[in-house]
């Protein structure tokens, strides 16, 4: 019985909201979601009231089954999508918003620049291809 151990099958692959093209995984770290009030808990991980203000009343609550991840679509780009795992381990994934960057650890918005570079390091950070010297 060959291939009984293999999980090769059972990868799930994503694709571009755009384009419907597959998109490829960058090996970036995920970033998990956090929510702060019982409220945000209940809506957004769809457990009871009682639970969820259980939870709140802990502190943060860092969901495992949420995250932002960086994909590549060959059409698009590099593309910020927020996965979520439903029951059953299946993977659904939808654009991250920015209300989802606000809730994530340690993230800096991908569409605005890092505030602790300074304005000569991002510039010459967006030329890298562009060389000033001759031979």
């Amino acid at each position: 019985m060959p291939g009984k151990r293999s999980k090769r099958n059972k990868v799930q692959h994503f694709y571009c909201p755009y384009c419907e093209h597959r998109l490829w995984r960058l090996g970036s770290p995920k970033h998990f979601l956090f929510y702060l009030g019982a409220a945000e808990i209940k809506q957004n991980v769809g457990m009871s009231s009682k639970s969820a203000a259980l939870l709140a009343a802990r502190g943060d609550y860092l969901d495992n089954n949420s995250w932002i991840e960086d994909f590549f679509c060959r059409d698009h780009g590099k593309l910020w999508m927020k996965i979520t795992r439903k029951d059953g381990g299946k993977l659904v994934s939808a654009m991250a918003t920015s209300i989802d960057w606000r809730q994530t650890t340690r993230t800096i918005m991908p569409h605005s620049p890092n505030p602790s570079v300074s304005e000569f390091t991002y510039r010459m950070s967006r030329q890298s291809g562009v060389r000033y010297y001759e031979k």
